[in-house]
């Protein structure tokens, strides 16, 4: 007689979740589960299923018994993945399909070996020595879940490098002020795109669907209307596949929406472009330059001096001062404080008079001065002042992005405050110890 009970089929492949804060990837196998007899079942026997139009005896076929110990041979061994092993992809999780596995047959009232107490029963512990964290959610942010490792990668780099040659202490306080600053970022960029989302009417909802449809299908026929070849092209070329791309496409939008509604809260009138011209008077209005050209030779080089002496007569000052035998071809330029005859422009008293006297276009030399001779040309004044009407267009910009960032600032502090964020320090806290345990190169000692 069979006793014909229901078994899961066999299966290959578990994955187990995050353990104390860390996910570690373990793949287990588990043999099939004889489930308790049910109460008042009918009881079968092998006559039972006979054909009973063949008229004659049909032989039985055996059925297939198992031992425990081949039981526990089909069990998958528990693994604990690598941090190298885990990058590389988790493969070979297997499901077989196949008919259930039957118990054996049994008289009925033959003994039953002893069962195992199930408070008894445990699983033998993994061993996690050289287990390196794969991964793991270690909070959310505004409803952002955040993950360790893809999180903190953009990071990872810089934060190795800076561990070299710090004391633990100083680097946690370098790891703690840069983890503060992108999950301000990422908040920020968050709770804009919430209140982006929000504030969008019917109508520039279905707009914005239409908008994304439609960058969705000009990617897709550029890549000849395939879909997967639209994304590995995308992912060659910018390092994102199409669902992402089309993400980082609704996010530009809907940012360039919360920056509009920024910017038509800022005004800028005529009266703030004078207080701002008034405020920078020094900036808009310099001291005009005097540009000089200089030539400068030896005073026992008389052949150099007779030379260009000769040069100046038929020649533009400027090309003369370009000839390399001058020692001093570039321009000097100085400011004019004043008028040029009361404004010190060279130290050597000679040239200093000869220069005071000058007008643009003017030269004088050749002027003995000791050691060297010089002649010098006043090529042009400079006037860099400007009106307040030829500024107003840079003020106005101006004041438009100081006051859109003070705007920015108070509007982000108002969404700040209505969304209530906490538990922020805990997350610092715990991305700080997670990224000493990759990342920290320095002293080991705590």
């Amino acid at each position: 007689m069979v006793d014909v009970r229901e078994q899961p089929r066999p299966r290959k492949g578990l994955l187990a979740g995050p353990t104390a804060g860390f996910l570690a990837l373990i793949l287990a196998g588990c043999g099939g589960v004889s489930l308790p007899e049910f109460s008042g079942g009918t009881r079968l026997t092998a006559a039972d299923f006979r054909n009973p139009q063949s008229g004659s005896e049909t032989a039985t076929q055996p059925i297939p018994t198992y031992t425990p110990e081949q039981r526990r041979a089909e069990r998958v061994d528990i693994r604990s993945l690598t941090e190298a092993q885990a990058d590389a992809g988790v493969g070979e999780i297997g499901v077989e399909i196949g008919d259930p596995v039957l118990e054996p047959e049994s008289e009925p009232d033959a003994p039953q070996p002893p069962q195992p107490d199930a408070r008894q029963a445990r699983p033998a512990p993994v061993d996690m020595t050289g287990v390196t964290m794969v991964d793991a959610k270690v909070g959310d942010l505004n409803g952002l879940p955040i993950i360790a490792r893809s999180w903190l990668e953009p990071l990872g780099p810089r934060l190795r490098a800076e561990s070299i040659g710090k004391s633990r202490a100083e680097w946690r306080a370098f790891a703690a002020n840069e983890i503060n600053n992108r999950l301000i970022a990422n908040l920020q960029d968050e709770l804009f795109l919430a209140e982006a989302r929000a504030g969008l009417t019917d109508q520039e909802r279905a707009g914005l669907r239409v908008f994304l449809e439609r960058f969705e299908k000009d990617v897709v026929r550029s890549s000849y209307g395939s879909q997967t070849l639209a994304d590995e092209q995308l992912r060659r070329t910018s390092g994102i596949g199409l669902e992402e791309a089309k993400r980082e496409r609704e996010r530009a939008a809907l940012v360039a929406q919360i920056q509009q509604r920024i910017r038509d809260r800022v005004q800028v009138t005529s009266r703030d472009l004078v207080l701002e011209y008034e405020r920078n008077a020094d900036e808009f209005n310099p001291p005009p330059s005097a540009v000089f050209r200089l030539i400068r030779v030896r005073t026992d080089e008389t052949e150099t001096i007779a030379a260009i002496d000769q040069a100046l007569a038929s020649t533009p000052f400027p090309e003369v001062a370009a000839d390399e035998r001058n020692q001093t071809p570039d321009p000097t330029t100085r400011a004019i404080t004043g008028d040029l005859a009361s404004t010190e422009l060279f130290g050597l008293e000679a040239l200093q008079n000869a220069a005071s006297q000058l007008s643009p276009g003017q030269w004088q030399g050749p002027i003995d001065a000791g050691t060297f001779t010089y002649w010098v040309y006043l090529d042009r004044i400079e006037d860099t002042s400007r009106t307040l009407y030829e500024a107003q267009l840079e003020l106005r910009q101006r004041l438009m992005q100081e006051r859109g960032i003070e705007e920015t600032s108070r509007y982000l502090l108002r969404l700040f405050e209505r969304a209530g964020i906490s538990g922020f320090d805990d997350l610092i806290v715990r991305l700080v110890q997670i990224a000493e345990s990759w990342y920290y190169q320095g002293e080991r000692s705590p």
